[in-house]
């Protein structure tokens, strides 16, 4: 019987594997992805594209150090599952924050996969796996989508600036994700990513040198929400 630690590092490194090779594609396809080529010229301006695969690199060796494996991820399915979702929302996280905050847009080409990825793995890995954790995973991306969504609704009827259909769908990415790591992490994800967004708006106005009509992007700060309570949700949950 392999021991947890070995296991644990064989998680670990599947994980990176896969954030390195979604975080190739997605340098690699930006044109594809981003579909606008005004769009694509911008972001082909920046010359990001190899510091974005490196931290997307980082983000999944520190994630996949911080996997409960072991004590909620038992079996070789919740093992792969977990490298599977975990490395894909990690390769793909900074080109996400940096898209969204060069051209305000969260494509729908990465998201919606990464919405794909996480239901058929938590489906999969509930049935070949049979631990629980998978139904936390989709409890809790369904019950943020149907969240944001109703906050993206109560906007469009008051007319008031909230957030985008984008940062609606990416919820079920960052919330199930989130989910994967501990029960209750999604109450710091929130916690977090408020506190990082109103930061943010702070330092807009700020530097716009007023408060109306200020806008942020909400992605970044959903994600920078995500990966904080992945990290610290375990130790201090």
């Amino acid at each position: 019987m392999v021991e947890v630690g070995v296991m644990h590092g064989m998680v670990i490194g599947l994980t990176v594997l896969i954030a390195v090779a979604v975080g190739l594609m997605l340098a690699r396809t930006l044109r594809t992805w981003i579909a606008d080529d005004a769009h694509a010229v911008v972001l082909e301006g920046s010359r990001r594209s190899f510091g974005l695969v490196i931290a997307g690199t980082l983000i999944a060796a520190l994630g996949g150090l911080a996997l409960p494996v072991g004590e909620v991820l038992t079996t070789p399915a919740d093992h792969i599952g977990a490298a599977l979702l975990l490395g894909s929302v990690a390769g793909a996280t900074p080109f996400l924050v940096h898209t969204d905050i060069v051209v305000r847009r969260l494509p729908d080409r990465i998201v919606w996969p990464l919405i794909g990825i996480g239901v058929v793995t938590a489906v999969l890995a509930s049935v070949l796996g049979g631990t629980s954790v998978w139904f936390l995973v989709l409890f809790a991306g369904i019950i943020a989508t149907i969240f944001f969504a109703g906050v993206h609704l109560l906007g469009r009827v008051m007319n008031a600036r909230t957030m985008g259909l984008g940062d609606v769908k990416l919820a079920f990415v960052v919330f199930s994700t989130a989910a994967l790591f501990q029960p209750f992490a999604a109450v710091l994800v929130l916690v977090a990513m408020m506190l990082i967004s109103g930061i943010w708006a702070l330092f807009g106005a700020i530097r716009a040198g007023r408060v109306r009509g200020v806008t942020i992007a909400f992605g970044p700060a959903m994600l920078s929400g995500m990966w904080l309570g992945c990290l610290f949700g375990p130790i201090l949950l």
